[in-house]
């Protein structure tokens, strides 16, 4: 039948008929090719092709675990993979970000960190990897911190807080979270701008810290939001946020950078939260991750997850992103090395 189809078609064509038995043997063929393809293609896995791994160089139960939890909850209900958070505390961070710096570089190991991933550098030597194996990839949110002092302190606003300070013929005392936290480098940056001595206090953590401020042990402290209750209480005095523009988390306090004393016109000092991918990990891959985890942090219930963990949305592009971390760095560095601060 088929050999006398195409002679048919040959005759009224005026081509020879084996022509058309070729072409009609390799059109069957692709055909059959692209049948056989098919079940293959229909068992490729959706994005990011299986679990995710999220890893965050801090205990459970903190600030950035939170985060992480929350955002990868989102993800895996937009991906239908798990995601799952894998918390490597221990070693100012280091455990953690040396074990995302070797995972595979296949989108499927992400490492969500804050802070210390840009200071770290400046505090420890012979870290276990290097900050290049890490490429930055989206931001989550900031959070500035809040200038606390005990209700003893005679100020009651940064202007004469710098007075005091410069006047009393004593160092102020600063209690922190830990040596090399944020609060405590931004203390010191404090310090430095405005030409005073300060006595750092390190605890370990945020609570012991803010317990002794209200007991009167330590005058002052760079805390979050959550402190504001004992402002309400009269246990404490917000004296100024420190972040160059009005900030959401408290719109009531003036940024300590608007206060009027000109040596803090620029200070600035927050935690900030985001994902890092190791490095090589493709393009088109960390592109399609961006754009999903921006549009995750989009949607209603992650920005109420934010706002309850007391810290702010700040969108940016990879890029940015990468310009922001950067910054820090050239922010952080010197301030370091001049105090010559170590991690716990």
């Amino acid at each position: 039948m088929r050999t006398l189809l195409s002679t048919v078609i040959a005759f009224v064509t005026d081509r020879p008929a084996s022509h058309f038995r070729r072409r009609a043997a390799v059109t069957a063929l692709g055909a059959a090719a692209a049948l056989a393809a098919l079940p293959a293609m229909a068992q490729t896995p959706p994005f990011p092709g299986g679990p995710v791994t999220l890893i965050v160089p801090y205990a459970a139960g903190g600030l950035t675990d939170n985060l992480a939890r929350a955002l990868g909850q989102r993800l895996a209900e937009r991906w239908g993979q798990p995601v799952i958070v894998d918390n490597r505390a221990g070693g100012g961070t280091v455990i953690g970000t040396a074990a995302a710096a070797r995972a595979p570089a296949d989108g499927r190991t992400l490492l969500v960190t804050s802070f210390g991933f840009t200071t770290n550098p400046f505090m420890m030597a012979n870290l276990p990897y290097k900050q290049s194996a890490l490429e930055p990839l989206a931001m989550i949110a900031v959070a500035p911190a809040i200038l606390f002092v005990h209700p003893s302190v005679p100020a009651d606003d940064v202007p004469s807080l710098v007075k005091y300070i410069r006047s009393s013929g004593k160092p102020f005392s600063f209690a922190s979270s830990g040596n090399g936290s944020s609060p405590h480098i931004g203390a010191e940056l404090f310090a430095s701008q405005i030409g005073a001595t300060i006595v750092h206090v390190p605890y370990k953590g945020n609570g012991p810290g803010l317990n002794d401020l209200i007991g009167g042990q330590v005058q002052g402290m760079f805390d979050s939001k959550a402190a504001l209750a004992f402002v309400k209480a009269g246990k404490l005095k917000a004296l100024g946020i420190s972040s160059l523009k009005p900030s959401t988390l408290a719109p009531d306090l003036k940024p300590i950078a608007q206060s009027g004393v000109p040596e803090l016109a620029h200070f600035a000092t927050a935690s900030w939260f985001g994902v890092l991918v190791p490095e090589g990990t493709p393009k088109p891959v960390q592109t399609r991750l961006h754009a999903d985890i921006r549009a995750v942090l989009d949607t209603p219930d992650m920005r109420e997850a934010i706002d309850r963990a007391g810290v702010e949305p700040l969108p940016m592009t990879q890029a940015e992103f990468a310009a922001y971390l950067k910054s820090e760095a050239e922010r952080w560095g010197p301030v370091i090395r001049a105090k010559n601060i170590k991690s716990d």
